[in-house]
């Protein structure tokens, strides 16, 4: 056969991509790398080519208790690749931030349009990953418990303690706060945690380690307790109690399967106090869309204006190392948030990316 000198040979679009997806033997389950189906965009939707992942709790209970294959990741960071039919919002070539339903350890990622959080020239793509998710948290622990349409007046000069200050959501809860107005006190575990938190703006800080950690957290506030208490599980939930004002407000985010020991009810009853616990992950798809709203018309503004900035130091992993990384996060000694980044080469260097 004489092919004619107009023929042009078919470009072929490559239909996989690579991921980090749950690996399933008798005893146990790990990440490991393989080619998957590239995602499908529907109209509703954009792709996202991957930049980083923020690594999650979830993401550990996915690795357990997912079937063979799956591929977790419950945040990214990237840049728009393709808008569904129905998308005006956004365009191809924008730099945003996402909530997922999982699948951020991949090259590409399918995401509906209300799920994305736009990201400035001047904010750091790679550690932008770590935002999303933190933020839904912090915006339905804290901020849900105030009428959302007077959240910034509800919350000016309140006090709230923000428990476990260096870690992901801890740190940018600080951030947070402070731009809404509110008076902070942190806890942490030692003097260089304590000078990382007055850093987040942190008012004060306590020693969640000393016996008398309570009274201090009161005598911080002259005597009258906190607004809130923001936590992320609940093995001091006693302590917490004993920190809040008449009406306070205790505020749970994600047990993530820890189990609460037993508490003084009648103290609970005396100080007129409420417990909260509040999870992003669980929710369905329209309760997240109008979460992420929230975080977009109350919380977004000061991360377009700097006034919040993500903590990750040098907690970056490539992402064929992610298992490396959700062992760190189990050990929950980590400060600031721990990211992924989607190179899958095999490199073992945990430096910030340029």
């Amino acid at each position: 056969m004489i092919l004619s000198p107009y023929f042009v040979l078919p470009c072929w679009k490559s239909t996989s991509m690579k991921a980090m997806v749950v690996k399933k033997d008798w005893v146990s389950s790990s990440l490991e790398e393989r080619e998957i189906k590239m995602p499908e965009i529907k109209d509703n939707e954009v792709i996202i080519q991957v930049c980083a992942c923020g690594v999650n709790s979830g993401d550990i209970i996915d690795l357990v208790t997912c079937e063979d294959g799956i591929c977790p990741g419950l945040e990214c960071s990237g840049i728009i690749e393709a808008v569904g039919r129905n998308v005006h919002r956004w365009k191809v070539g924008e730099r945003v931030c996402a909530i997922l339903e999982g699948g951020g350890y991949a090259e590409k990622v399918a995401v509906l349009e209300n799920f994305l959080l736009p990201l400035p020239d001047d904010i750091d793509l790679h550690d932008a990953a770590g935002l999303p998710y933190a933020s839904c948290c912090i915006w339905l622990a804290l901020f849900k418990v105030c009428n959302p349409n007077t959240v910034e007046d509800t919350l000016k000069d309140k006090r709230i303690l923000i428990r476990e200050g260096t870690s992901g959501i801890g740190s940018l809860a600080i951030q947070y706060a402070k731009f809404l107005g509110l008076t902070v006190i942190a806890s942490a575990g030692s003097s260089d945690e304590f000078s990382l938190c007055h850093d987040y703006g942190a008012d004060f800080c306590v020693d969640h380690t000393s016996t008398d950690f309570a009274w201090e957290v009161v005598t911080k506030v002259d005597y009258l307790g906190v607004d809130f208490v923001l936590d992320y599980g609940a093995s001091d939930l006693q302590r917490n109690i004993e920190c809040c004002r008449p009406g306070g407000k205790v505020c749970i985010v994600d047990l993530h399967g820890m189990v609460s020991n037993s508490i003084d009810l009648a103290m609970l009853q005396k100080r007129h106090a409420e417990i909260k616990v509040f999870d992003v992950r669980s929710r369905d798809l329209g309760y997240k869309a109008s979460v992420i709203a929230g975080v977009r018309t109350h919380l977004w503004p000061a991360v377009l204006k700097k006034n919040v900035i993500p903590e990750v130091g040098n907690r970056r992993f490539a992402v064929t190392e992610a298992q490396k990384a959700l062992n760190l996060l189990q050990k929950n000694d980590n400060i600031g948030k721990i990211i992924v980044y989607m190179n899958f080469e095999k490199t073992s260097h945990h430096v910030k990316m340029d």
